[in-house]
């Protein structure tokens, strides 16, 4: 039995002995029925317990945060690894140190579907251990770049290409979108190489996953093409936290700052925003504190997903 497939047979346990309890409570009769027997279950409303439990199951929508961009979203039936990190602290050869450990390890996450990795080249978005586990994983989105070099267990994505996850409930749309992982008008060549992806499909919220994309045009360009073809986006998970290295680009912002998330959230105007990729690693400078700040002076701050602490998880439904 998989993860999946337990956790609907524990609801559906969990509904059927507390029916018996209620029952149970009073005298086994219905209480404007007074001696009458309580009629038996027809098999067709015995089935549709079950039934509502799955339902009920393939509609949650959750996400963990782990640290820095690393992420589980639990969206209509399936459950979706972002970025993987789970290095403890340790300064790496490209001169990248991780400051904070993740929040639980590899033994922890549970069953998941696939794994979505905007790029490949840099520690804070795919350390160590996080690419040891992708070996592991069914399924692996990522771009053409880390098909190259990580392996075929990797499937690459160019831009507008899509991909189908098939979940207990449908099927998961995932399309690639653009990324810019810099400032307007700069080609860090293969370096910079980064994607974005939006889920979408029947009964699944259209969510929109930036990865380490710093552009605001970018981001509203694929934010105007996606609302045109699918339809509004309800969440959007940001990376901000404004990476920025001394090596590259005189320090410019590698990915959104907390105020060019505000404006991304108020060009594609989602339900929710989820902000992560500002802790745990030396090269963000600005934390989650300045992101609730810039959205606040844009007064969209009720968009804002107040992350569980490190670990937990948070409904988005």
């Amino acid at each position: 039995m998989n993860r999946s497939t337990f956790r609907r047979a524990a609801s559906a346990a969990v509904a059927v002995t507390a029916s018996v309890a209620l029952l149970s409570a009073c005298g086994g009769k219905d209480a404007d029925d007074g001696d009458k027997a309580a009629p038996a279950a027809t098999p067709e409303a015995a089935a549709s317990e079950p039934a509502a439990s799955e339902a009920a199951a393939d509609a949650a929508f959750t996400v963990t945060h782990i640290g820095g961009p690393t992420t589980i979203l639990e969206i209509a039936g399936s459950r979706i690894l972002i970025d993987p990190t789970f290095d403890a602290p340790k300064k790496y050869k490209s001169g990248l140190e991780k400051t904070q450990a993740p929040a639980f390890g590899t033994d922890k996450i549970g069953e998941i579907d696939a794994v979505l990795l905007s790029h490949h080249q840099h520690d804070d978005n795919l350390d160590d251990k996080g690419r040891a586990l992708l070996k592991e994983m069914p399924v692996v989105l990522s771009t053409p770049g880390a098909r190259k070099t990580l392996g075929d267990h990797v499937t690459g994505m160019k831009s507008w290409d899509s991909q189908e996850l098939k979940t207990s409930s449908g099927t998961i749309k995932v399309t690639a979108v653009p990324g810019l992982h810099g400032p307007d008008g700069v080609d860090r060549g293969a370096d910079g190489e980064v994607t974005g992806f939006v889920l979408s499909g029947k009964s699944v919220p259209t969510t929109y996953i930036s990865g380490d994309n710093a552009s605001v045009k970018v981001a509203k360009e694929v934010g105007d093409r996606v609302k045109k073809e699918i339809g509004p986006i309800d969440t959007a998970v940001l990376f901000a936290g404004a990476a920025r290295t001394p090596a590259i680009l005189d320090n410019a912002p590698l990915t959104l700052t907390s105020k060019n998330a505000a404006q991304v959230a108020k060009d594609l105007d989602p339900r929710k925003v989820v902000p992560v990729h500002t802790d745990s690693w030396n090269i963000y400078s600005q934390d989650t504190e300045s992101v609730v700040k810039a959205f606040q002076d844009q007064g969209i701050d009720g968009k804002l997903v107040d992350l569980a602490p490190a670990g937990g998880t948070k409904n988005l439904s």
